[in-house]
């Protein structure tokens, strides 16, 4: 069954604005120093990520630890709410359109997330394009959520309420995470939460042309899908909203932001789920831009945005031990 959730008011005779403070964040993120390199470009990310937090300061614990895999490992950051018994459990796979984005730059985020849902989220530090290819960071990601799940003991978290998310070109990745260990038979997550996520990967796409997200620009988009592209994306599977194997996958909370280009394939994609007989849930935030979960420090909008998809969240785990 489909709920789609949009607060009143959404829909507007006049084009939307950005919530109050989303300049704030914009103008932030414009502070880093500039970079001639992608490998200083994400240093720089990874050094300056503490002041998206401001004074926000989520009451989880956190460690650092490695996932052994052949010829490698795949490093994680592990973020702990508390609380007794065992837990639901989140592994989270974050944004930077495959290249950039780290365990790091993405700490407040997750941490926030943890704290909101009361979960154990397991954020990973997947492989990045171009020096690997989009299989390698899949299978990083694959990897990393069977871990967790063999690991419950040891984190103190409930295997049957684990499940996987993802920002941006991280929610591609939890999707085709959930249907790869769907089809493998072993355990596969018991839920998904998709924010504003790429689903489509088509270059064309009119909405691209037509952002008003001072992030997310029609040139940027464009570079980060040619990347993917060049790099084996789609080469084993079509985009999330091309795929033909949605059914069987878990109940699924996907959040878009009004004033993102991605907006309509994410709204496409719960089409697609919902026809697949997949449950699903679709938030829309209004006057967000994209990835304005790292915004969570910087303005109390994107904080109210946050908590609204964790309360849907909540809602969906809980659902899974009636």
């Amino acid at each position: 069954m489909r709920r789609l959730a949009e607060p009143e008011g959404l829909v507007a005779a006049h084009p939307p604005v950005p919530a109050d403070g989303i300049a704030d964040y914009v103008a932030l993120c414009r502070e880093q120093p500039p970079a001639s390199d992608l490998e200083t470009m994400r240093l720089y990310g990874d050094l300056t990520a503490g002041r998206f937090a401001q004074s926000v300061s989520p009451k989880v614990s956190r460690f650092d630890s490695y996932i052994p895999a052949v010829g490698r490992e795949i490093p994680v950051r592990v973020f702990d709410p508390g609380g007794e018994g065992a837990r639901p459990a989140i592994c989270y796979f974050h944004g930077g359109g495959f290249a950039m984005g780290s365990v790091a730059s993405f700490d407040i985020a997750c941490a926030a997330l943890a704290e909101a849902i009361g979960a154990v989220v397991v954020s990973v530090h997947y492989r990045r394009l171009p020096e690997a290819d989009y299989a390698a960071a899949q299978d990083d990601c694959d990897k990393a959520f069977a871990w967790m799940v063999r690991q419950a003991e040891a984190l103190r978290i409930d295997p049957r309420r684990a499940g996987v998310a993802g920002d941006s070109a991280g929610a591609l990745l939890a999707l085709a995470c959930a249907a790869n260990l769907r089809d493998a038979g072993g355990v596969a997550p018991a839920f998904q939460l998709l924010f504003y996520g790429t689903f489509a990967m088509d270059p064309e796409r009119p909405a691209y042309a037509r952002s008003r997200d001072p992030m997310l620009t029609e040139a940027r988009v464009r570079s980060y899908i040619a990347l993917f592209r060049s790099r084996g994306g789609l080469f084993r599977q079509p985009a999330p909203v091309d795929r033909a194997d949605l059914a069987g996958l878990p109940p699924t909370l996907v959040v878009a932001a009004q004033l993102d280009p991605l907006r309509e394939e994410a709204e496409e994609l719960v089409d697609r789920l919902v026809r697949a007989g997949v449950a699903t849930e679709l938030l829309v935030a209004p006057g967000m831009i994209h990835g304005f979960l790292r915004a969570i420090g910087v303005t109390a909008a994107a904080r109210a945005e946050l908590a609204r998809a964790a309360d849907a969240a909540r809602a969906i785990i809980e659902g899974l031990s009636e």
